[in-house]
C-alpha cells in the first residue's frame, strides 16, 4: 500500500498568509488514499489519505556535540521483524521539517534524513486487513534505558500487532476490535525470543469501510477526532502517576520481584466514533500530547485550511487535497511538537504559553522547577475521511 509523506516543504509562520502554492502533487509527491471496499454493496465506500511524520529526541537540533546518530531497535536486522521494521520506514514520511524554499513534496533526501535519525524508541503499524485498515503506536517506555533498548519493545509490539490484525481478519467474517488484536500481539511480543525486557504503550485504531472508527488506548499516547478544525474529541492519557503511564511490560523472571509495573491490554480503555466525511484522525505518541497544548490544534487546522483554499490551490482534486491535508498536518504537528520541546519557559518574560508537560509539572512535581518543553521522539499519523467517487 502506497503511503502518503510529509514532506511538503512549508514553513509554519507563511500558514496564515494562505499564499504558499502547494504545487501539484499527484505525480511529484507520494500522496495517496488508502480504499477501503464496502462489506455491503449499498454501503458508502470510504478513503482514508494517510499521513505519517516522526523524530527522534537523538537527532537536530537535540544533539549534544558530536553525537552520532543511534542505532533502534531492529532495523538493518536480517530477521522477518528486522525487514518489517525497514518496511515501515521506507514509507515516505516527514520529520516536522518545513520550509517555503521549496515546492511541497518527498524526495529522496528526505528519505535519507528520516532513515538516518529514525523514530527513536517510538514505532509504528500499518496493515489492511480485508475492508478495514489498522493503524498502531506504540512509545517504549524509556525508564528500561540502563538495561534494553526500549526500542525493541516497541517495534516488537507494532510488528506482532500487525501480524495479529491479519490472522484475526483472515479467521473472522467480521470486523477484527483492536483490543483483540492488542491482546493477541502483546501475547506475541511475550513469547517473542528477541525481546528479552521492555514496556510500552499503545494507541491503535481500525477504520472500517462504513466510516467507523474503533479506538484501544492503553498509556499516554493518544488520538484526536478533528471535524470542521475543531476538536471533536480527545482522548486522556492514562497513567500510575505522573510522568509514569499505563504500559505494557516484558519482564524477566530475574527482575519479576522489583515490583516493576506491568499492565494488563484489558486496562486499555475502548472506544468507538462514527466517523464524517472530512473529518481528520490523529494519532500521536506523548512527545506531542506534552508539548503541544490541545488549544493550539484548532489553530494549526484552521490556518492549513485557509492555505488549501488559496486560490493557489484550486488545482487541486478533492482526493489531492485530502491527502496534502493529511501528509502536511502530520508533518505540521511533529514540527510544532519539537519547536515546543525548545521553549524555556522564559518566553514572553516568562508570560507566554506553557506545555502541558510544564503545567502538570508544576501542579504535580513543583520541587522539579520545570520549564518549558519535555524533549521526546515524537510519531503522528494522520487519516482524512472521505467518500470515494
Amino acid at each position: 500500500m502506497s503511503f502518503s509523506s510529509s514532506a511538503a516543504r512549508l514553513r509554519l509562520s507563511s500558514l496564515p498568509s494562505a499564499r504558499l502554492r502547494l504545487g501539484r502533487f499527484l505525480n511529484t509527491s507520494s500522496s495517496s488514499s488508502a480504499t477501503i471496499t464496502p462489506l455491503y454493496p449499498h454501503s458508502p465506500q470510504y478513503t482514508y489519505s494517510l499521513g505519517l511524520s516522526y523524530a527522534s529526541k537523538s537527532s537536530p537540533p537535540f544533539l549534544q556535540p558530536g553525537e552520532k546518530p543511534k542505532p533502534y531497535g531492529f532495523l538493518n536486522k536480517d530477521t522477518d521483524l528486522g525487514r518489517w521494521v525497514g518496511n515501515m520506514m521506507d514509507l515516505e514520511a516527514g520529520r516536522g521539517e518545513l520550509s517555503s524554499s521549496s515546492a511541497g513534496g518527498w524526495s529522496e533526501g528526505v528519505r535519507e534524513e528520516v532513515r538516518r535519525w529514525g523514530a527513536g524508541e517510538d514505532f509504528f503499524a500499518i496493515e489492511r486487513a480485508k475492508g478495514d485498515l489498522h493503524i498502531a503506536l506504540s512509545d517504549g517506555v524509556g525508564g528500561w534505558g540502563d538495561r534494553v533498548d526500549p526500542s525493541l519493545f516497541s517495534q516488537s509490539l507494532c510488528y506482532h500487532y500487525a501480524l495479529s490484525a491479519r490472522s484475526l481478519a483472515a479467521q473472522s467474517t467480521e470486523s477484527v476490535d483492536p483490543q483483540d488484536v492488542l491482546r493477541k500481539g502483546y501475547k506475541a511480543v511475550l513469547g517473542d525470543k528477541a525481546v528479552s525486557a521492555g514496556g510500552g504503550t499503545l494507541v491503535g485504531m481500525r477504520l472500517d469501510e462504513e466510516g467507523g472508527g474503533r479506538f484501544v488506548n492503553l498509556g499516554d499516547s493518544g488520538y484526536a477526532i478533528i471535524r470542521n478544525d475543531q476538536v471533536k474529541y480527545i482522548s486522556k492519557p492514562q497513567t500510575h502517576f505522573f510522568n509514569c503511564p499505563v504500559q505494557l511490560s516484558k519482564v524477566p523472571s530475574s527482575m519479576r520481584q522489583m515490583g516493576i509495573i506491568h499492565d494488563s491490554p484489558d486496562s486499555a480503555d475502548v472506544e468507538s466514533h462514527e466517523l464524517e466525511i472530512g473529518d481528520m484522525v490523529v494519532l500521536f505518541t506523548d512527545g506531542l500530547s506534552d508539548n503541544l497544548p490541545v488549544q493550539h490544534l484548532p489553530l494549526l487546522s484552521s490556518a492549513l485550511t485557509r492555505v488549501l483554499d488559496s486560490p493557489n490551490n484550486t488545482h487541486l482534486s478533492p482526493a489531492e487535497r485530502d491527502a496534502e491535508r493529511a501528509r502536511l498536518f502530520a508533518d505540521m504537528l511533529v514540527g510544532y511538537g519539537r519547536m515546543a520541546m525548545a521553549r524555556t519557559g522564559e518566553e514572553d518574560g516568562g508570560k507566554g504559553w506553557k506545555t502541558p508537560f510544564e503545567i502538570e509539572a508544576k501542579k504535580m512535581m513543583p520541587q522539579w522547577g520545570w520549564k518549558g518543553g519535555k524533549i521526546d521522539d515524537i510519531t503522528v499519523i494522520t487519516a482524512v475521511v472521505a467518500e470515494k467517487d
